[in-house]
């Protein structure tokens, strides 16, 4: 048997330097054979979708990730013109790597998400849950995922989101040392996040994740 594949999925809108940080502290950590990133396409828990197109938080991804050894992005669900399940991913990823543990690297903000996903059960059977701490949100297991194997890995412990960097460049902020600087001036050069309140499109959370 192979060493594990970390699997990294998000929205990465944009992506920053936290995201970087875990991926290459759980491929230390669990001696992983590389980390496939899935950006996601139409998310199913997010009220809205993600502020700019799938193309460009695709593009800001390859910038981010260039150089980087050992590091992959599947590009399949970005592309998916419907809402993206994460079971639908993790099932064509697990024929895709037969005999290769797949780990699901989730943030401790995801803990509590992690019931209401769509066939949260047939996840877990295909994957080793491997969870990172996020400053502000607890690592308790929820009732529901009690029984299910769970590793953890460090974390950098930084308090950096998406969502606030997002705020920070719609006011203006330059964001050095926040974002990696080939994202930084993908971002400015194309106008990104002048206004982090405008989305491209509207989704409803009709739909589990």
């Amino acid at each position: 048997m192979s060493n594990p594949i970390g699997i990294f999925g998000g929205i990465f809108d944009p992506v920053h330097y936290g995201h970087l940080a875990v991926g290459r502290l759980a491929f230390d950590h669990f001696n992983l054979e590389k980390i496939i990133y899935v950006p996601a396409g139409i998310p199913p828990h997010k009220v809205t979708s993600a502020s700019v197109s799938p193309e460009e938080r695709l593009e800001m991804l390859r910038i981010a990730l260039e150089g980087e050894t050992s590091t992959f992005i599947w590009e399949k669900e970005v592309r998916r013109p419907e809402v993206s399940y994460t079971v639908d991913t993790l099932s064509e990823l697990t024929k895709l790597h037969p005999g290769s543990p797949l780990y699901f690297l989730v943030g401790a903000d995801n803990l509590v998400e992690i019931p209401t996903w769509h066939r949260y059960r047939d996840i877990l059977e295909m994957v080793t849950l491997c969870v990172t701490e996020r400053p502000g949100y607890s690592m308790e297991i929820p009732p529901a995922v009690a029984t299910t194997p769970l590793l953890t890995f460090p974390s950098p412990q930084w308090g950096i989101s998406s969502s606030l960097l997002r705020s920070y460049l719609a006011q203006g902020y330059q964001c050095k040392h926040l974002l990696p600087e080939g994202v930084r001036e993908y971002i400015f050069t194309r106008g990104l996040y002048r206004q982090c309140g405008t989305t491209i499109r509207a989704v409803k959370c009709k739909q589990n994740h």
